[in-house]
C-alpha cells in the first residue's frame, strides 16, 4: 500500500472509531440524566 492509502486509512479509522466513542459517551450522559426521571415516573410521579 502507498503512503497516501495508509494516511486516508488512518484518517477513516480515527474519525470512525471517535465518532462510536463520542455518541456512547453522549448516550451514557443522557442514560444517567434520565435515569430519576424513569423511577419518578415508575412511581407515579409521587414524592416520598
Amino acid at each position: 500500500m502507498s503512503t497516501g492509502a495508509i494516511v486516508m486509512l488512518l484518517i477513516a479509522a480515527i474519525g470512525l472509531w471517535g465518532g462510536c466513542g463520542v455518541s456512547i459517551a453522549i448516550a451514557m450522559k443522557h442514560n444517567k440524566k434520565n435515569k430519576p426521571q424513569a423511577s419518578q415516573a415508575a412511581d407515579g410521579g409521587e414524592e416520598k
